[in-house]
């Protein structure tokens, strides 16, 4: 079972793993990124993020898609983390589940305006994410589970 997709251009870092372990009870994460699934070194890093005892994979986006549709993750309880709203509206299409999405981190950069604290989004991000929330899929805008969770859909009215 898909507790939640997060999204996060950071993708995996303690604070995240370990706040959202003790609100979750996860026992295994997915990241889901093509870019991270073919770097070895960023692989080991996110393997160190990791909390011990649960199970990690980190896949391209394609195979996270094979990996998050597998029967074996039904009895799981799984975090699915990917980089950006473009990289979530593409999984999302192609899993069976249709978990809770967190929008939790992504940084400032050229073109990006804040939506909320911790979270930065251009034209194309809102694309996907309003294209999320119109096929039905409940998005939350969280940091950590200890901060306000908002919706994202009163957040988008107020633009």
């Amino acid at each position: 079972m898909i507790l939640k997709l997060r999204i996060d251009d950071r993708l995996l870092h303690g604070q995240i793993a370990y706040s959202w372990k003790s609100a979750l009870g996860y026992n295994a994460i997915v990241i889901a990124n093509d870019g991270a699934a073919a770097d070895n070194f960023r692989k080991n890093v996110i393997k160190m993020c990791c909390p011990e005892g649960v199970k990690l994979a980190t896949r391209s986006l394609e195979e996270a898609a094979a990996l998050l549709n597998h029967p074996k993750l039904k009895d799981m309880k799984v975090f699915a983390v990917c980089q950006s709203p473009a990289d979530a509206n593409w999984l999302l299409q192609h899993m069976e589940e249709k978990p809770v999405v967190n929008l939790g981190g992504i940084q400032m950069a050229e073109g990006k305006k804040l939506f909320s604290r911790a979270v930065y989004l251009d034209e194309e991000d809102l694309k996907n994410l309003d294209e999320i929330a119109g096929r039905g899929y409940v998005i939350e805008v969280q940091e950590v589970p200890a901060t306000t969770m908002s919706k994202y859909t009163d957040l988008r009215k107020k633009m």
